[in-house]
Formats: structure tokens, sequence, C-alpha cells
């Protein structure tokens, strides 16, 4: 999960992406680094997702 105006640049989450085998890579339209701050409710919907092995909202982004 990354904002989309994250101060990490996208080639690290790209280098964490590929490290960890199988991951889902969700950019979170006008979010920034702290998402679950910024955009909790987004957060938690993906959170829980993820937890409950059920398939992405649509909408994250």
């Amino acid at each position: 999960m990354r904002g989309e105006c994250d101060f990490i640049k996208p080639a690290v989450t790209a280098e964490d992406r590929h490290t960890l085998s199988g991951s889902v890579f969700v950019t979170v339209k006008g979010a920034g680094h702290s998402i679950s701050g910024e955009q909790p409710g987004r957060y938690t919907a993906l959170l829980r997702a993820f937890l409950l092995d059920e398939p992405l909202p649509t909408g994250t982004g």
C-alpha cells in the first residue's frame, strides 16, 4: 500500500514488491505517507480485505 503523494520514491516500493513475491501493489489516490491517518476508511478496507483474504475493495486507487 502506497499513498499517491508519498515522499518515499516509487522505485523503493517497487523493490519491496519484488522482494515480497506474490504481493499486490495498491496506490491510494489522494493519500500521502500516512494513509491510515489521511484516509482511514480506505486504509481499513484494504487492511481488512488483506487479513481476511478477500478481494480488494474497488475505488482504492
